[in-house]
């Protein structure tokens, strides 16, 4: 099978246009060594022909990709941005709603009675408000990336008061993967700077099914350590500049040291 072209990613994405051909496909993402599933459930922020209101797949199409993945103690999540969306996947069982750009009240309070997951993306956004022609898109995109970062924020707060458990994640592919540590400080302007460290590291384990393992320094738990020159939680600037962390220990091997 060819590899991507963007360095993180293991496989392309497989299209399906009905509950069989959904069926077929996350059959064969296990076969080739899914751990999880990532379906897109609507329209996205730079799709040529798509919109962020559009839908893609029903309740009982998700369900499919939900009931194959528990056959294998694993899980769903899903690209979502539009309420009719994310309401389609929580209704199907999925764990984690990425995105989630639109979130209003209604849905929100449904997501947390059903104990689904917000991982929001502002990292990416700023990464295309900013280059917009280096990511190869029409400067008309400037606008509509304008109005997902303003409802993201909204969101944000939304999912919050309605007692969502929210992680974090950046979205950033390719080389711009090095820059992931923005959605911290990103993050950390909305909240506080541990709450922030906390979703990415605590909950983002939770949502991962990894508790205990991994997320928390503790006796017995994975030893995944970071080093930062300065405080974050005073200036968490810091976390955007990988520079910054000048020791890495990953599963308890030291992976960088600019000590």
């Amino acid at each position: 099978m060819e590899q991507p072209p963007h360095p993180g990613l293991c496989a392309l994405s497989m299209m399906a246009g009905n509950a069989d051909e959904l069926r077929h496909n996350v059959r064969e993402a296990f076969r080739r060594g899914a751990s999880f599933l990532k379906l897109c459930v609507t329209g996205g922020v730079v799709g040529a022909h798509d919109r962020l209101t559009d839908t893609q797949f029903t309740v009982e199409e998700i369900a499919v990709a939900v009931q194959e993945a528990a056959a294998r103690n694993t899980y769903v999540t899903v690209h979502a941005h539009n309420n009719e969306g994310i309401r389609n996947a929580v209704e199907a069982g999925v764990r984690c709603v990425e995105h989630g750009t639109s979130l209003d009240e209604s849905t929100a309070t449904l997501m947390a009675a059903r104990q689904v997951a917000l991982v929001p993306t502002f990292a990416v956004v700023e990464q295309l408000l900013h280059e917009t022609a280096g990511a190869g898109l029409a400067e008309s995109t400037r606008d509509r990336v304008k109005g997902v970062r303003e409802q993201m924020t909204k969101a944000l707060a939304v999912a919050k008061h309605a007692g969502v458990r929210i992680g974090l994640g950046s979205d950033l592919i390719g080389p711009a993967q090095d820059r992931r540590g923005k959605e911290l400080s990103l993050r950390a302007a909305l909240e506080t700077p541990m709450e922030a460290l906390v979703a990415a590291t605590k909950t983002n384990a939770e949502i991962l099914g990894l508790s205990g393992q991994v997320g928390v320094i503790t006796p017995g738990a994975q030893a995944d350590l970071v080093l930062w020159n300065g405080n974050p939680l005073e200036d968490p600037e810091l976390f955007s500049d990988p520079t910054n962390a000048v020791l890495v220990i990953q599963a308890g091997q030291i992976v960088k040291d600019l000590r």
